[in-house]
């Protein structure tokens, strides 16, 4: 093990070790002025002064995607978070995925350069050279460019699925380990899957997943109307945070970073959207 090198127990890393650091959900204006959301990335960042293995943590957006009242906030206890359709999870057994101090990733929805080649959208922004992708051989409408790697689909509980996008009108997007279980005898119990809550359609299922297991947690929804629909409970994220200059704004929620030490930045993290994010252009926009 290198020196220095600190392993970081999940359940140490709960406060504040990872973070969402930014989450680019909201689209730009593409050629001919027509609405594009293709380029969407989420970044994650080491807000600690251990190092943090990637290994087997997994993303995904809480249900419902958009902003909907929640069925699950108006009738269950929230003990267990569902996740919308897609669940994806970093490969590595353990130790091949460190995450430094000050350290950060990105995971792009369709990692390639949008603003040239076949794409050319000149207000968006160039992923090719991100660290991960959100990719999958099932999903055709997806692309990755050479050299980014795919994180592993889980669990796919979308029959009809061909690509994977945050809903432009703000994703309550989160971060979970597993923790005493593998994910996948996990993942594959029923008795982890539910229907929403009042539902009517009894086959559609979602993933449920211990409030307990989720690490970082960043809601946003679409303008000052929709704050009122909450999809987590309060200690997972307190108030949501929003776009005020809309979708297809070309615009980026990024943490606002609370102080400096070493050179290495902190990140705010009062589990509060609202008083956590800026509304910024993306910091991987030229």
């Amino acid at each position: 093990e290198a020196q220095g090198v600190i392993e970081l127990p999940l359940s140490l890393a709960k406060t504040s070790a990872l973070v969402i650091k930014e989450i680019y959900f909201g689209g730009c204006k593409g050629l001919n002025n027509e609405e594009y959301k293709d380029d969407q990335y989420v970044t994650l960042y080491n807000n600690s002064d251990q190092t943090i293995y990637l290994d087997g943590l997994c993303l995904g957006i809480v249900d419902p995607g958009n902003n909907l009242e929640s069925p699950w906030m108006n009738y269950t206890d929230m003990k267990r978070i569902p996740v919308n359709d897609l669940t994806w999870q970093f490969p590595g057994s353990g130790k091949e995925y460190p995450l430094a101090p000050g350290e950060e990733i990105t995971i792009a929805t369709n990692a390639v350069d949008h603003t040239s080649g076949e794409y050319q959208h000149a207000n968006s922004v160039d992923l090719s050279k991100v660290d991960w992708g959100f990719w999958h051989v099932s999903l055709s409408k997806q692309n990755i460019a050479p050299g980014v790697k795919p994180l592993n689909l889980l669990l796919n509980l979308n029959s009809t699925a061909w690509m994977y996008s945050f809903p432009v009108v703000g994703p309550t997007f989160m971060i979970f380990g597993f923790e005493g279980i593998s994910a996948e005898e996990y993942v594959n119990n029923p008795l982890n899957r539910e229907n929403r809550s009042q539902a009517s359609n009894k086959t559609k299922f979602y993933l449920m997943i211990p409030k307990e297991w989720v690490i970082d947690c960043a809601e946003c929804v679409e303008n000052e109307a929709k704050l009122a629909n909450k999809r987590v409970p309060d200690e997972l994220n307190h108030e949501p945070v929003y776009i005020p200059e809309g979708d297809y704004s070309g615009k980026s929620l990024i943490r606002k970073s609370a102080a400096s030490t070493n050179g290495r930045f902190i990140y705010q993290d009062t589990n509060n959207a609202a008083e956590d994010f800026i509304v910024s252009k993306p910091s991987l926009k030229k």
